[in-house]
């Protein structure tokens, strides 16, 4: 679980560097405000994330890219997740938090339930 845990944090720092990113890019072009632009950056870094923890992380559970059932739960995982994350964030930023530590709070929430849900249900052996 230890070996597990580590890339799932590892796909995961790549997939929420790719979401702040784009995040950031949006919020400073001036094309969307903060919450839909971090909703727009989640959903792209989650189609990163899928790929990388099906063929990294939880491959030795039976995960395969090509599992829809699995894509399934993946996607239901995200709805999720991106719920999450968007209260989050909208809660924290309400409180007058900086959006750079409100995006931090909510990513924490985020992990959380996503190595949960992960690897209890997204990737386990059918």
């Amino acid at each position: 679980m230890i070996a597990q845990l580590f890339s799932f944090l590892s796909v995961g720092v790549l997939a929420t560097g790719l979401q702040y990113v784009l995040t950031a890019g949006l919020v400073l072009a001036g094309w969307l405000p903060l919450v839909p632009a971090s909703t727009v950056g989640f959903l792209v870094s989650a189609t990163f994330n899928y790929w990388a923890n099906a063929r990294l992380t939880f491959a030795a559970q039976g995960s395969a890219a090509r599992n829809r059932p699995q894509q399934l739960r993946f996607i239901a995982m995200v709805a999720l997740g991106c719920a999450l994350n968007a209260g989050l964030l909208r809660v924290a930023v309400s409180l007058g938090l900086h959006p750079v530590l409100s995006q931090l709070i909510a990513t924490a929430g985020v992990l959380a339930s996503n190595f949960t849900l992960s690897r209890l249900w997204v990737f386990r052996k059918p």
